[in-house]
């Protein structure tokens, strides 16, 4: 209930409330909340910013120092503390590689609006690459990506195309196009590999992923060999700086939500 104040009292206790709400929008945005909703905006801000602003005024907004102490301290111990490693252990499926499979699967980690791979994916890419060189497949699949950006079509295969070109790899690349999701992933390069009689693919993608992604792969009836990518600056390792930690933290975030989605969808055991 509002109380019954000075509207100058009133106004400045809004603004403040809507300062706080913002605030606890930004510190939720850097720990990954907003990645969970799936929407490229940053759309928290402005509705943090009105119920701040609404509990501002009333006698509930000590909830606000509260909550805006909550989310700071949980900032605080992910960015300076081994909080993240610890978390990411369960995530992370790393298996020994064998001299040969069927095909070395790449995943894919999302398109830019200017129609370039993301980091991980490039990291993803060079790791699948790298063990293409090492010749234990006849084969890569790649995922490519398309994403609508301002009602504008914008895919990756360009760029996935000149990287791979750039490092001349000698292996043959089968280019999958059309990626959404994990599971769209494994069901077209399921339809490749039945065609081609494949059986056993070694699955590359980053390391938080792995877990979700390889079972996934064997829910459909593929033989997996799970291979954690190198990703740069992935927070999961003794030294890890700041930034990086929070990084790791949304991955970590993101993957524990996927994993509880994919399980109850019947995607993954």
């Amino acid at each position: 209930m509002q109380e019954a104040r000075d509207p100058k009292e009133i106004t400045r206790n809004a603004l403040v409330g809507a300062i706080l709400g913002t605030l606890c929008a930004v510190a939720a945005d850097v720990l990954g909340v907003q990645q969970l909703l799936r929407r490229p905006d940053l759309i928290l801000y402005i509705p943090a910013a009105f119920i701040g602003a609404a509990l501002g005024v009333t006698r509930l907004r000590p909830l606000l120092l509260i909550g805006a102490g909550i989310v700071a301290l949980l900032c605080v111990v992910v960015a300076y503390t081994p909080l993240v490693s610890a978390a990411a252990t369960p995530l992370i499926r790393r298996d020994s590689i064998p001299a040969r499979v069927d095909a070395i699967a790449v995943l894919s980690m999302g398109v830019t609006p200017d129609g370039l791979m993301r980091g991980e994916t490039l990291d993803r890419l060079l790791t699948g690459l790298m063990l293409a060189r090492r010749g234990i497949a006849p084969v890569m699949l790649v995922s490519m990506e398309r994403r609508a950006y301002n009602g504008a079509p914008v895919s990756d295969s360009a760029d996935l195309r000149n990287v791979s070109a750039l490092v001349g790899a000698a292996t043959p690349i089968i280019f999958v196009d059309s990626i959404f999701t994990t599971r769209t992933e494994a069901l077209r390069m399921l339809a490749i590999a039945r065609a081609n009689g494949w059986k056993t693919v070694a699955v590359v993608t980053s390391p938080l992923h792995t877990r979700r992604a390889c079972a996934t792969f064997e829910a459909v009836g593929f033989k997996v060999v799970c291979v954690p990518a190198a990703v740069r600056g992935s927070g999961l390792y003794a030294g890890s700086n700041a930034e990086d930690k929070l990084r790791a933290f949304r991955s970590w975030l993101y993957e524990t939500f996927a994993t509880d989605e994919y399980r109850r969808r019947g995607w993954i055991p």
